[in-house]
């Protein structure tokens, strides 16, 4: 699959999902709407747009400037395969919340100061307000139902370096949509999005068969659910290997 044509699954499978659970594409416009609003009215953006697409131009160049290895960190990782990751050279991406992981390493200091960016929708609990205590770059997603964990996030944001994505086929001015579903296969698809090569990217703690420990309060029967579509994603992009 070419890169074009790729890019159009990673688009069009969002339409499949929302079929899938049955949810609403007004409802996904209308949140992404409110976060843009939110932020434009929010101090520590003082009302610029620049401002809050600060991060994205960030995680862009850490990752094109880097040579080695980007680590896209699951919720399903391991202290020993983060371990392993650095000793093999890595700079992070970090789904979510899943850098809780990293309090359970030797060095975890050094695995934050590893980590270009957060692609998070908000409910990644400890490990992502660790990364926001730490002013770690955040790349927002809204969707239909995520609004009051974005209420939570913005609570906890300071001079937080942020870019916003969304879900819908519309243009909204400030955000982006760079595919995917998960965090997880988002995270991926901005990577791609942003110029590395696929033969760069690892994945740590992506898996299907079971529910990370990292992972939001969810129910565990449309989390199976959501991780089978995060799996599909993952396989079309070429990850054959995923649990």
């Amino acid at each position: 699959m070419n890169r074009h044509d790729l890019q159009d699954y990673l688009l069009q499978v969002q339409d499949e999902v929302r079929s899938e659970f049955q949810w609403d594409l007004e409802d996904d416009y209308a949140n992404a709407k409110w976060l843009v609003n939110s932020l434009i009215s929010d101090s520590f953006v003082e009302g610029e747009e620049g401002q809050f697409d600060a991060a994205w131009p960030l995680v862009k160049s850490e990752l094109l400037s880097w040579s080695g290895n980007v680590v896209i960190v699951g919720a399903a990782a391991q202290a020993s395969e983060i371990e392993d990751a650095m000793a093999n050279g890595c700079k992070f991406l970090i789904a979510d919340g899943s850098g809780g992981v990293f309090s359970h390493i030797r060095r975890p200091d050094l695995a934050w100061d590893l980590t270009v960016g957060v692609v998070t929708d908000g409910d990644g609990g400890q490990g992502l307000i660790d990364a926001v205590k730490r002013g770690i770059p955040l790349i927002i997603h809204a969707h239909g139902d995520n609004r009051k964990e974005l209420e939570a996030l913005i609570r906890i944001m300071g001079e937080q370096n942020v870019s916003l994505t969304h879900q819908t086929p519309y243009h909204i001015k400030g955000m982006r949509n760079p595919g995917g579903f998960t965090d997880g296969d988002r995270a991926v698809c901005i990577a791609l999005s942003m110029g590395v090569k696929f033969d760069r990217i690892v994945l740590v703690g992506t898996r299907s068969d079971e529910i990370g420990r990292f992972s939001g309060a969810t129910d565990p029967i449309r989390k199976f659910e959501k991780l089978k579509w995060m799996k599909r994603i993952l396989n079309k992009i070429g990850f054959d290997d995923i649990k």
